[in-house]
């Protein structure tokens, strides 16, 4: 006499065995989608990073350029008239640029009233070597306008 007990359990067993074959199946498909989107967010905040350190670079290399007013014309039009000395702006932002290390690039151009900045690096991947992209170029740019003395908001 069979009982019907037993064959209930022999099946529940087998159904187990069938679901635990899923998810390995399941656990080796989705194992390297996991793992490439964790790699690619790795790359990517760093990515992030080194493009807002370079932001910041180009910010103040323009900024210390725009500075160099040219002082003859400033005081022959006594104070009326601000013009860049473009020489020396682009000297002041290209030795701001040499001094925040090596690997950097930067492409300046000064006009009569502004600076322009273009700073540029490569950064080594983590991740995105396993397809073969092993640097990724980054780069940021600043303009900055002529400024001299305090400047008044009209309320």
């Amino acid at each position: 006499m069979k009982r019907p007990g037993r064959l209930f359990s022999l099946g529940a067993s087998s159904a187990r065995g069938a679901q635990s074959g899923q998810v390995i199946v399941w656990a080796a498909v989705m194992l390297p989608l996991f793992l490439s989107v964790i790699g690619l967010t790795i790359d990517g905040g760093i990515a992030f990073s080194v493009r807002r350190e370079l932001q910041n670079v180009a910010d103040a290399a323009a900024r210390a350029g725009a500075m160099q007013i040219d002082e003859r014309i400033y005081r022959e039009s006594a104070g009326a008239t601000l013009v860049l000395d473009t020489a020396a702006a682009q000297q002041v932002a290209a030795e701001y640029v040499a001094s925040q290390g090596s690997g950097l690039s930067a492409v300046i151009a000064a006009e009569p009233q502004r600076v322009i900045v273009r700073v540029s690096r490569d950064m080594q991947t983590s991740f995105l070597r396993l397809a073969g992209v092993t640097t990724v170029r980054l780069d940021a740019t600043a303009p900055a306008n002529i400024r001299y003395g305090i400047e008044r908001a009209n309320p």
